[in-house]
């Protein structure tokens, strides 16, 4: 796959927004918000394949694909590109771009992870 402007921007702005989620998930993990999520995570979804779609203005016109998957209670890349599962986020490059230029915002008040998205899609397996 050839790599465009747009993609490699919104590479190493999901990989950033990754680590965050991760960080706050593990800071985190006993606290009422996350500790549901984190315990979902554990029983259910390890090794388990969740589709990203990025877009940049509108949700329905994605410019870039990932596929991650859970390990050891983490979101991990799998795979850059569109993959075989469906989408389960679609994500913004504004928001994308807000958790990497503010990480503490996002690991002090969890609420505002967009992890909603995961929450569900573990709730629905169960």
């Amino acid at each position: 796959m050839t790599s465009t402007g747009n993609e490699k921007d919104s590479y190493e702005q999901f990989m950033g927004a990754l680590e965050v989620t991760n960080d706050a998930l593990t800071e985190l993990r006993d606290t009422p918000v996350i500790k549901s999520i984190a315990e979902l995570m554990d029983k259910q979804a390890e090794g388990r394949k969740f589709g990203v779609a990025v877009y940049e203005n509108d949700a329905e016109n994605p410019h870039d694909y990932f596929t991650v998957r859970m390990h050891n209670s983490k979101l991990q890349l799998a795979s850059h590109g569109k993959d075989a599962p469906d989408i389960d986020w679609k994500v913004s490059m504004d928001y994308l771009r807000d958790i990497n230029q503010n990480p503490r915002k996002y690991i002090e008040d969890p609420w505002k992870l967009d992890v909603e998205w995961l929450k569900n899609r573990l709730q629905d397996g169960a």
